[in-house]
């Protein structure tokens, strides 16, 4: 969905390693990838490219920044608050954001896609300033324009 030359943690390969040895029968769920920005500040990012379940995404975030915690990486619950953003990019042809409709999708699409804005959705919002500094629902076009340009031009400047 993205292509970048920002550098990610692939978090997909902490819960095998974190999981190993507990006796558990299950692994954790996980974001796709954190990123700490030159300026300190943290984003769980994950990738939908298909239907996006609340519940998974809700247990995504709980038990990654559960597994963050215990290992000591992050101190606490604070520190989450204060650093940590979530990011959501869905594929907006393949994700059904409100009930069905040829002519509401339609409309919907085109004023947000118009305005270039980003629509807060699949519930996440309800984590900015609980669980999270903020939370963002994007298009991989908005992506693009509103973190992965912005950060690659923050990784740039920081190497000069």
């Amino acid at each position: 969905m993205c292509e970048s030359e920002i550098k990610v943690i692939h978090f997909d390969k902490i819960p095998k390693d974190y999981a190993r040895g507990r006796g558990w029968n299950g692994v954790p769920s996980s974001n796709d990838a954190l990123y700490i920005s030159s300026q300190g500040k943290w984003y769980f990012i994950e990738f939908k490219n298909g239907t996006v379940k609340k519940e998974q995404i809700f247990r995504k975030l709980y038990d990654s920044l559960i597994m963050l915690i215990e290992l000591g990486i992050i101190p606490d619950i604070g520190f989450i608050r204060d650093n940590i953003n979530y990011i959501l990019v869905y594929n907006s042809n393949k994700t059904d954001k409100i009930q069905t409709s040829t002519g509401r999708i339609a409309n919907y699409s085109y004023i947000f896609n118009l305005a270039e804005q980003e629509e807060k959705l699949f519930g996440i919002e309800k984590f900015e300033k609980y669980l999270f500094n903020g939370t963002h629902t994007y298009t991989s076009n908005l992506f693009e324009k509103n973190f992965v340009i912005p950060m690659e031009t923050e990784e740039r400047l920081k190497e000069v």
